[in-house]
């Protein structure tokens, strides 16, 4: 009898990816593998690593109670694990999904090189973790001088029916009500507490596993995300009634300590294959039809998947392989050993003293924690920084793929190349998103208690926002003299003192020169 291997990905923990059938068949084998390669690849956060682990042992689970035949194994990576398999079972096919990033595009290459060497043909198949496929956003990014989101995503919204009315119109009246949705978080006001879904035996079983690797980042004392489908929908519901209502007023708000704030971490769930984006979207339209929901706060939300998720995978395929080592603003700095630290290193500053910035020192110590910090944290905070300061975005870019739980390349390598550091010139975001501290201490309560005077340019308590972002300015000054965006700063900076400059590019200089830097290479 003929015999087809269905592989799935490790982020592909759902019956609904396009190689597995509907129902179990004597004739099917589905393969799941774990890749040394792969996981010797960075230093991953070990938080990830159960997320994905535990999830791919309970989908087997829940396939073997279904009736499916199962094979789960480690080798040492996904195309010698495959060809392994099919020789040993005599399989007469492989089934997969094309592969979602780079990397597992290239595995399957060799992968195909190995099956054909042993006549069994390699079949690949649509990715239905998104709702377009790459063919449609090429079609829809082919001849067009800028790609910006908002287009895209209207004609996702129209292609999807969502947040549309019958007359075609925009629910609501409006396409976009971002500008309603940039509140800091009410004086006073208690945080709520970052969820958990209590690990079971399987779970723990891998965070034991996990926490004995070496050259692994982060804890897995606080991993408490859901691992199976059951709880990644009761953790969907949870946030349509307990945080959607207020997400959109208080989706760029930042608190000390608050790595989610009213923010879902659905990215995770999404991204790993326990939820499919389409549902989570219906979900929250539903809500504002229902009247539970304000239309600022569903549509907010629901930009972020049918509108962000899903531009950002495009751009990924659009603007690869030449993404990977983007850097326009042509940053040269490697990135500073602070973002690795436990405890978030404090820096021996210039002024001989032991400081730390309380909004950078906080964020990264939340991504050590749990794996994650919500979007302005890492916009506005940690790629803000790192970005002025000068570090290659493939260095950021390495340091975001490994240590967060939502993160693979094709979401984090346009985020942080595109929109966090500008390094592709603009392809995406149309400015840089650079700010000085007085973004942090509108949108936070990380300033008030800061060793560092946000009001301060220069000097020894200069918050190093500051000093960093008029460098910047005046580094890039031609760059973006003209720019309709940042032509008000420009201005700014030629009616600042020369003698007040000099002292900010000096400072700045000193700041950067007192760091220490990773020293593995970006490229690596």
């Amino acid at each position: 009898m003929p015999l087809t291997l269905a592989f799935v990905a490790p982020w592909e923990c759902s019956r609904a990816v396009a190689n597995i059938p509907r129902e179990p068949r004597e004739d099917v084998v589905v393969v799941l593998l774990e890749s040394v390669a792969k996981g010797a690849s960075l230093p991953w956060h070990r938080q990830k690593l159960v997320l994905v682990l535990s999830a791919m042992r309970h989908f087997a689970a829940s396939l073997e109670q279904a009736g499916y035949r199962v094979v789960m194994r480690s080798a040492p990576s996904y195309a010698e694990g495959l060809a392994e398999v099919a020789q040993e079972l005599k399989a007469t096919r492989v089934v997969a999904t094309e592969g979602r990033e780079q990397d597992m595009v290239d595995e399957l290459d060799r992968a195909r090189t190995s099956l054909d060497a042993l006549g069994v043909p390699l079949v690949l198949r649509e990715d239905r973790g998104f709702l377009a496929t790459r063919e449609q956003f090429a079609t829809w990014a082919r001849g067009r001088k800028e790609h910006r989101m908002e287009w895209f995503y209207r004609e996702m919204r129209r292609t999807h029916h969502i947040l549309i009315e019958a007359d075609g119109k925009p629910s609501g009246g409006e396409w976009n009500y971002d500008a309603d949705n940039r509140k800091p978080w009410p004086k006073g006001r208690a945080v709520p507490a970052v969820w958990r879904t209590e690990p079971d035996a399987i779970t723990r079983e891998q965070m034991e596993r996990v926490a004995r690797w070496k050259h692994r980042w982060g804890s897995v004392d606080r991993f408490a995300l859901p691992v199976t489908r059951a709880d990644a929908k009761a953790w969907l519901e949870r946030f349509i009634v307990e945080r959607l209502p207020e997400f959109g007023p208080y989706e760029d708000a930042l608190v000390h300590g608050a790595p989610d704030l009213l923010h879902s971490s659905l990215s995770s769930l999404l991204n790993v294959g326990l939820l499919h984006p389409l549902e989570v979207v219906k979900r929250a339209e539903r809500a504002w039809r229902e009247g539970h929901v304000p239309i600022a706060s569903a549509e907010g939300f629901i930009r972020q998947i049918l509108g962000w998720r899903e531009y950002i995978r495009g751009m990924y395929w659009h603007l690869m392989p030449g993404l990977r080592t983007a850097n326009a603003l042509e940053a040269p700095l490697e990135l500073p050993r602070w973002f690795w630290a436990p405890d978030g290193e404090a820096y021996d500053g210039h002024t001989g003293a032991a400081c730390e910035m309380r909004c950078l020192a906080d964020t990264i110590r939340q991504v050590r924690d749990y794996g994650r910090t919500h979007h302005i944290a890492r916009l506005m905070v940690q790629c803000n920084f790192a970005t002025m300061l000068g570090v290659k975005p493939a260095a950021l870019s390495r340091w975001y793929w490994a240590a967060f739980t939502d993160a693979y390349e094709w979401v984090e390598l346009p985020n942080v190349a595109g929109m966090g550091t500008w390094g592709d010139g603009g392809a995406l975001a149309s400015k840089p998103y650079v700010a000085s501290g007085a973004y942090v201490n509108r949108m936070s309560n990380y300033c008030a208690s800061c060793q560092f005077d946000v009001k301060q340019r220069t000097g020894p308590d200069a918050c190093p926002m500051n000093f960093l972002y008029w460098d910047f300015m005046a580094q890039h000054r031609a760059r973006f003299a003209n720019h309709p965006r940042m032509r008000m700063m420009t201005k700014h900076l030629d009616g600042m003192a020369n003698e007040e400059l000099v002292q900010i590019r000096r400072q700045a200089s000193e700041f950067r020169a007192s760091l220490a830097y990773d020293v593995t290479s970006s490229s690596s």
